[in-house]
């Protein structure tokens, strides 16, 4: 069963009411009836009509991988449109990759852009109208309301004119909060939870302390390897560092570039004295001091803490997607299985589900006749519930099939463990490791929380009627009768722990040369110091090092920074206070 929140806040999003009930009538009707022309969700299979094979470059801003696509998607791709994807990936080639490219006037076939980047790429004729080609898409009229509103948003854009495809979206409402976990929660093992008492928790403090229970009693995991409380990694810093950025989410503040948005709408500089960024480095820090903090915290890469992940080598987690190396049916009745654990001063800044859109779009960036034809059929089929099934779902036969009341899917004993095992692929589905074969342009052009129109179920296995009964173990059995709730979302709304806010995607004002120059600049001095805060030896160095990084920030025109970046956001905030009034 699909579980759907209600808000506690009346949510709209960006459209005038009249517009989002026609939509949602509008959604639910075509999933049921397929009334456009091409709208039968299955995307053709073109092997036999003989296609010469292309290879596509794939410009893709958030992926973690360059070459060649790999495995089993790389053999879907082949058979069903004899293409190849050379995945050019900006945060591993390094440098101003985007500007390079952009000079030369060719970015990839397919991009993956920014919404600032899209704009400044429509206006350089970087990517190009795709109208005609849309409108023949798989699922073109069950997102049309979303593609209306991003595409007439960017400038120079006519209407019904069409140039990109905004991510994950979804086809829920602008009002439902799917998941039953929260985006970003405080996660530990149930195991070790319990053996130490579960505790209650009142604020980070106590977090440190039963962390610290647990690794005591833990100081190495079944390998013998050691186990730390806390785990960190710096290769997805930005302008910030992204352990502590995601943490801020905890205490109501999102990090957005150099300032705090809170639920409220309230903007302050990221180096306020009393914001969550300084508040999340004295938690890390304090947990260094306490001796919980992975030693190599600071220079492992992400493929090092995958695998300690994986090899319940690190106890605190914090995004939902990570539950997903670890968690199984057979650990959950083991009581082994991660599980959110409350704080009792945290007030979660959760996002709504994204019916518009992320913040990112796919685009095509190739006039070539050939190229631009092939792209778009890999497009159609990334964005049909045929593709959407493979790409959040996996391999059917070998990570899911048909569950046998007929409801949906199933994960199976190999989909269990494939993700977080990179389990070998058998040569049948396209061979190499599980992980490995998943699209690697690591952006997905519908969200696995939407509704797959050919069974009514989600694409994500955690929501699929089968999975939500296995998940029920004796973890969560025991966690239900801890907490008193029926799932972590449950408990938060009821405790007023998690403030729901409207997912605004909307195009922002892009840096300019000099905010850009000082954005660079203030970034890397934020990085640096906040890794040495998170080290520092003792209280009074971490003090120091925090009022020396805003005195070296005021020699780089910081105020000038966060002077754009709040306007820019004020945006945001008229959006969802709008929104809300309109009720």
């Amino acid at each position: 069963m699909r579980i759907k929140k209600k808000l506690k806040v009346t949510i709209a999003l960006m459209l005038i009411v009249a517009l989002f009930a026609t939509a949602c009538s509008k959604s639910n009707q075509d999933s049921k009836d397929n009334s456009s022309g091409k709208n039968d969700n299955k995307v053709e299979d073109n092997t036999s009509n003989e296609l010469k094979p292309v290879t596509l470059e794939v410009y893709s801003q958030p992926a973690n991988f360059q070459g060649e696509q790999p495995g089993w998607t790389a053999k879907l791709l082949k058979e069903k449109f004899n293409v190849t994807l050379s995945i050019i990936a900006p945060q591993v080639s390094g440098g101003d990759i985007f500007a390079a490219r952009s000079a030369s006037g060719f970015l990839g076939d397919i991009v993956v852009l920014d919404n600032a980047d899209i704009q400044a790429s429509i206006k350089s004729g970087l990517i190009y109208d795709i109208t005609e080609e849309m409108k023949q898409m798989t699922s073109f009229n069950d997102y049309k309301l979303q593609l209306d509103t991003y595409n007439s948003s960017l400038d120079g854009v006519e209407e019904g004119t069409y140039y990109a495809w905004p991510t994950e979206m979804t086809n829920t409402s602008p009002t439902t909060f799917s998941p039953i976990i929260p985006g970003v929660a405080p996660t530990v093992p149930w195991d070790y939870y319990a053996e130490i008492g579960a505790p209650e928790l009142n604020n980070l403090n106590d977090l440190i302390d039963a962390l610290a229970a647990m690794q005591e009693l833990h100081p190495t995991n079944a390998n013998g390897d050691p186990s730390y409380g806390i785990t960190l990694w710096p290769d997805w810093d930005g302008t910030s560092i992204e352990n502590v950025n995601q943490l801020t989410k905890w205490y109501g503040q999102e990090v957005n570039g150099s300032v705090l948005l809170d639920v409220s709408g309230n903007i302050v500089p990221l180096t306020d004295d009393n914001g969550a960024y300084r508040k999340i480095l004295q938690f890390y820090f304090d947990a260094n001091q306490a001796g919980i903090l992975d030693p190599d915290s600071g220079t492992q890469n992400w493929d090092s803490v995958n695998s300690k992940f994986n090899s319940k080598r690190a106890f605190l987690i914090w995004n939902d997607w990570q539950q997903g190396f670890w968690n199984t049916t057979e650990r959950g009745n083991n009581r082994e299985n991660y599980m959110m654990v409350p704080i009792n001063d945290m007030n979660l800044y959760q996002p709504s589900d994204p019916f518009f859109g992320t913040g990112r779009a796919f685009a095509i960036g190739t006039d070539d006749p050939v190229k631009k034809e092939r792209a778009m059929m890999v497009l159609d089929w990334m964005s049909s519930p045929e593709g959407l099934e493979a790409i959040h779902g996996g391999i059917e036969g070998f990570t899911y099939e048909a569950a046998e009341d007929g409801n949906g899917y199933v994960r199976t004993a190999e989909g269990e463990y494939a993700l977080m095992d990179n389990s070998p692929v058998p040569e049948e589905f396209g061979g190499g490791y599980y992980a490995d074969g998943m699209i690697q342009i690591n952006q997905w052009m519908v969200a696995g929380i939407a509704t797959n129109p050919r069974n009514n179920t989600s694409y994500v296995y955690n929501l699929w009627p089968a999975e939500v009964e296995k998940a029920k173990t004796t973890t969560t059995r025991e966690w239900s009768e801890r907490f008193n709730a029926e799932n972590p979302v449950d408990y938060l709304l009821k405790n007023n722990k998690m403030t729901v806010v409207p997912y605004v995607n909307l195009n922002l004002e892009p840096d300019n040369t000099d905010i850009s120059l000082i954005r660079s600049n203030t970034g890397t001095l934020i990085c640096d110091a906040s890794w040495k805060m998170i080290f520092a030896k003792d209280q009074a160095e971490f003090d120091a090092l925090w009022n020396e990084l805003k005195e070296d920030l005021d020699g780089f025109d910081w105020d000038t920074l966060v002077e754009f970046d709040t306007n820019k956001l004020q945006k945001v905030v008229d959006e969802r206070a709008n929104a809300l009034s309109s009720n």
